[in-house]
């Protein structure tokens, strides 16, 4: 058993993490040492490449784990020489304003692959249609449709959950719950929303939600009615909850090419889609990688990072 594995076994991701940056270092290793919350890194690599191919990725759990990383390194001198980059998702938590870290500008990296124009290239790259085929056209009317009712079905969801997470930062008490990739995922959520490619409604009130979540923080009315307003005025697929997001994507493709291949509801034209089963979103990161938007805060970050 290796040294790094003894660690798994024994201790937090973040010391992993951190243990892991210090044997890179001690082996002289010299380029760009990046550090990710856990499954981002078929998003961030490709557009790291095109500053340097010497990176060394290092996976570190998730959000605060990453920021113990950063806070275990920054206490020693020593490494301030080493060029290092830290990744981390905004969620619904206040801005870090950290010059050296990397905080997506939307909710998430998920949230990157969910707009019309990403799924426009899918379309055209990853299901093989043209622009002037009927079945591009019947895909995106059907994907634009279906997104901005599955924003008006998960408006309310994600309106109490930032309220949750609002709380938490500002009393430190955890939220008490812990919610799957996929609204309907689990349990709790399994008839929330009802999802076919001819529409999208919601089947839950906020006395539905604190029933599912019994053991969640209270919000009061005047604060969930606060920020379903702000909610209602925002950019959804950037705004709201990432994982939520990538999973309407990732349903929207298996309906369509569903349709395609059997029901022809819609589609007339098969789909030919490599990728023979439902994706997860951890595929859907790496497969739709190339497709993904690049805001410009992330390549002047990494810019400054290599120089």
């Amino acid at each position: 058993m290796s040294y790094l594995e003894e660690l798994k076994k024994g201790r937090d991701k973040s010391q992993v993490a951190y243990q892991e940056f210090i044997l890179h270092v001690s082996q002289n290793k010299d380029g760009l040492f990046c550090f990710f919350e856990g499954k981002d890194s078929p998003y961030y690599s490709p557009r790291i490449k095109q500053f340097t191919e010497n990176y060394y990725p290092i996976k570190c759990g998730g959000k605060d784990k990453v920021l113990d990383v950063y806070r275990l390194i920054s206490k020693h001198t020593e490494y301030k020489k080493y060029k290092k980059a830290f990744f981390v998702d905004r969620d619904f938590d206040e801005l870090l304003n950290n010059p050296d870290i990397f905080e997506t500008p939307c909710y998430a990296i998920e949230n990157f692959y969910t707009s019309v124009n990403v799924f426009r290239e899918i379309i055209k790259n990853s299901f093989g249609l043209s622009e002037v085929s009927k079945a591009y056209q019947t895909s995106l009317n059907l994907y634009i449709q279906r997104q901005q009712e599955f924003h008006q079905a998960t408006l309310l969801f994600n309106a109490w959950y930032a309220c949750l997470k609002y709380i938490k930062n500002t009393t430190k008490i955890e939220t008490g719950v812990n919610l799957s990739d996929k609204l309907g995922g689990d349990k709790a959520t399994k008839n929330f929303i009802t999802f076919t490619l001819e529409s999208i409604s919601k089947n839950y009130t906020i006395e539905t939600i604190r029933q599912n979540f019994p053991s969640a923080l209270d919000v009061s009315q005047d604060a969930l009615n606060q920020k379903i307003i702000e909610f209602s005025n925002c950019e959804h697929h950037k705004v709201f909850r990432g994982k939520y997001e990538m999973w309407f994507v990732v349903t929207m493709i298996d309906l369509l090419v569903q349709d395609s291949n059997n029901k022809h509801h819609h589609l007339k034209e098969k789909i030919t889609f490599s990728f023979s089963s439902k994706l997860s979103n951890e595929q859907a990161i790496e497969l739709f990688s190339n497709y993904a938007e690049t805001p410009d805060c992330l390549m002047a970050y990494l810019a400054s990072t290599v120089e």
